[in-house]
């Protein structure tokens, strides 16, 4: 009688443990595969159609002020920044005045966000900012060396483009 039970006991873990078994392979699969797969497909995607990648980077640095409002309000007029899908948008918002202890936590949050867009293999970023100007310099390095920056500059409620932010070229005299 005991061996019958601890036969049916070892029987009902083994399925239990090959039903368990099914998601964590399954998992594994879509990490490994999956993410390769779609790795290829958005390489595949920007060898087809270069220069038509582009993004949106919204930085809110003022505090008690929103300017993400405004901001959505301009891509809903602009037909060419409607396009943008959602997961190509990134924000950086602070509800608070930047303290100088927080500067490397700041610089840390731009640097994920670029990278964020720069792996989705955008080509233009198109900057809404607001904030301290000492914010605006770590910013401009950050995005130096990347994709095309355009600029947005909020001027008698609405937002204008002000161009393209080019690194310094240095020539030879």
């Amino acid at each position: 009688m005991e061996l019958d039970l601890w036969l049916t006991l070892d029987r009902a873990s083994i399925a239990v443990g090959i039903i368990l078994a099914i998601p964590v392979f399954w998992t594994w699969w879509q990490v490994v595969f999956g993410e390769r797969q779609q790795r290829k497909k958005r390489l595949a995607d920007i060898s087809r159609s270069p220069g038509h990648r582009p993004s949106i980077l919204i930085v809110d640095l003022l505090p008690g002020k929103n300017i993400k409002g405004g901001v959505v309000e301009h891509i809903h007029k602009d037909a060419e920044l409607k396009k943008i899908p959602k997961e190509l948008i990134q924000e950086i918002v602070h509800t608070q005045a930047l303290r100088t202890t927080e500067t490397l936590d700041l610089v840390n949050e731009m640097r994920t966000a670029i990278r964020k867009l720069m792996e989705s293999g955008v080509d233009v970023i198109h900057l809404f900012y607001g904030g301290p100007g000492i914010a605006a310099l770590l910013l401009g390095a950050e995005l130096s060396n990347g994709a095309r920056v355009l600029m947005y500059h909020y001027e008698q409620g609405s937002y204008l483009n002000f161009g393209v932010l080019e690194p310094l070229r240095y020539e030879k005299s």
